[in-house]
């Protein structure tokens, strides 16, 4: 990395560290890649066993996932200096082989990419290559179109860069064309991102060759988050998050009409009937987080005590609430969020029982069955 007199990302009210520890090497097809160790090896927390556990309300094998689900301690290292071909959302390649290790590359976009016989890498690779010779530090991956990618994915990997700015010291953040004017508006207003002096590409119509690339790692594995994360997201909370003038303590996520046609859709075609139970006989406030700016979402929900709705973005906000709350999933699919409780120290239940599909990605409740559940769920 070259001096330089100024950052393109701000400190603002950031702590900088001025040391990490040189970790080696990692060997990869394209040659030797410096590997700069920002944090420890540690384990990340165990995913809390669903509650309630009857099988009225989540099927067995749930259960057993949660139970069994593989851990193993990791390290946080950023990749670099080095030479890095930026193309599609979030791939990167060197020496011309694509960078699949976990710390770069989330497992489930590995199947992505492995689909129809690896066409995907072959398209992008048609695509026209710019150089860019100023040193950049690369944040963003897959799904920078969708709000939930950026809270599990790209924001704690940006938190790492602040925390270590200082080892940033005149490289710039690399931000894609892709990236909607929301997510843009988060990185400049409330992280210090310049804009005018961020390396931009695009990455549907481009691809990046980066002399001097910094690749930030992953900071969530398959086992779940290290446990840094979790201090990053407090710091984070205490100088952003903007205190609600009606809290919240019971926040039912909506979905009403909002889709993201970036992400798969899970519509429950009876959700008003849902919300209403949960409104009317558990005090919960009905919330449609993307109306919000992103400062009011993280200060509600940091206040809440419980919060219940759908897998997915807005239930994802749940990375911002505290260890007193406890979160309710209604046809859970993934551990993504029970990831989220076991970093923040959450009690979680999944409602994967009385769920009827009724069309490709759209289902309905039993609105007995939630009714029953969410009792539950509040008094576990």
């Amino acid at each position: 990395m070259r001096p330089a007199t100024a950052c393109a990302c701000s400190t603002g009210w950031w702590p900088t560290i001025t040391s990490a520890e040189a970790s080696g090497l990692l060997r990869a097809a394209g040659g030797a890649i410096p590997r700069i160790r920002l944090a420890g090896a540690a384990m990340p927390a165990a995913l809390p066993i669903p509650r309630p556990a009857d099988a009225e309300f989540i099927a067995p094998e749930w259960i057993r996932l949660h139970a069994e689900a593989p851990r193993a301690a990791f390290d946080l290292a950023m990749l670099g200096p080095m030479r890095a071909r930026l193309a599609g959302p979030g791939l990167v390649w060197h020496g011309g082989a694509l960078l699949d290790d976990e710390s770069v590359m989330p497992v489930y976009v590995r199947r992505i990419v492995q689909q129809e016989d690896g066409a995907m890498p072959a398209h992008l690779a048609a695509l026209p290559v710019r150089r860019e010779t100023r040193p950049g530090f690369v944040f963003h991956g897959w799904g920078v179109r969708v709000y939930g990618h950026l809270l599990i994915e790209m924001l704690p990997k940006l938190l790492l860069a602040i925390r270590f700015l200082s080892l940033l010291d005149g490289v710039r953040p690399v931000l894609d064309r892709e990236m909607p004017d929301w997510f843009i508006a988060i990185m400049r207003d409330h992280f210090g991102v310049d804009t005018d002096e961020a390396i931009w590409y695009d990455s549907a119509r481009e691809q990046l060759d980066l002399d001097h690339a910094i690749i930030l790692p992953l900071l969530g594995r398959t086992g779940g988050y290290h446990p840094l994360t979790g201090g990053l997201i407090d710091h984070m909370l205490s100088r952003i998050a903007r205190p609600p003038a009606m809290p919240m303590e019971r926040i039912f996520v909506a979905r009403g009409d909002f889709a993201n046609p970036h992400a798969p859709q899970r519509r429950y075609a009876n959700e008003d009937e849902i919300a209403a139970i949960a409104r009317d006989e558990f005090g919960f406030a009905v919330l449609r987080p993307e109306t919000l700016p992103f400062a009011e979402q993280m200060g509600l929900f940091a206040g809440a005590r419980a919060i219940v709705g759908p897998m997915g973005s807005g239930l994802h906000n749940a990375i911002f609430a505290g260890p007193d709350c406890v979160t309710g999933v209604i046809r859970c699919h993934a551990l993504d969020q029970s990831a989220i409780a076991a970093l923040r120290g959450q009690r979680i239940g999944l409602l994967s029982e009385g769920i009827h599909e009724t069309a490709p990605q759209a289902y309905t409740v039993e609105p007995d069955r939630f009714r029953r559940f969410l009792a539950a769920l509040l008094q576990s």
